[in-house]
């Protein structure tokens, strides 16, 4: 396992599939470019930004804009992102007899007090049969409600989550 991911592995997979960790995401950290179908990579890119497993994303990508971008170029614009909970909306193509696939997805994430959405649609190239992410169209809303899991709770004087910006305990709480 990459030097920046958590020596303890969580035990349910971060990608919400329900499975354990080490039987879902897990299994594909350990071998980049193994995941079967653009949707298996796109999750596990997921929980590889959970983790803060920078090489992964960096090992599993293509990018058409910025083919040079590194492990580093990744940290640099996601380390303050704490990764809460994701949702696949749609998939094209993308099985594993396939070379493209799409694979649109909502993502929210919470940034310091800032909680947010990034709805994507993911787009996936298999190349000498590994699935790559190549690009994608993305838009970020900030302040966003959403139901908030177990992990992240907020304290009676956090800013609420429903972007309010008054003390969670004088308005949602």
């Amino acid at each position: 396992m990459p030097n920046n991911v958590p020596s303890q592995a969580p035990t349910l997979c971060p990608c919400g599939t329900g499975l354990p960790y080490e039987m879902c995401c897990g299994m594909y950290h350990h071998n980049p470019g193994t995941a079967p179908t653009a949707e298996a990579l796109m999750r596990s890119r997921y929980s590889a930004f959970v983790l803060n497993d920078f090489d992964y994303i960096a090992a599993t990508q293509k990018l058409e804009s910025d083919p040079e971008q590194s492990a580093d170029d990744v940290q640099d614009s996601n380390a303050s992102t704490q990764w809460i909970k994701l949702a696949v909306n749609e998939t094209q193509d993308g099985l594993e007899k396939d070379k493209t696939g799409m694979v649109a997805f909502t993502a929210h994430f919470k940034e310091g007090k800032h909680i947010g959405r990034l709805s994507e649609r993911s787009l996936f190239k298999k190349i000498k049969n590994a699935w790559y992410y190549i690009s994608g169209e993305h838009e970020v809303q900030g302040n966003t409600p959403h139901v908030l899991p177990e992990e992240m709770k907020l304290g009676r004087n956090d800013p609420c989550h429903c972007g309010s910006g008054k003390k969670f305990k004088k308005c949602c709480g």
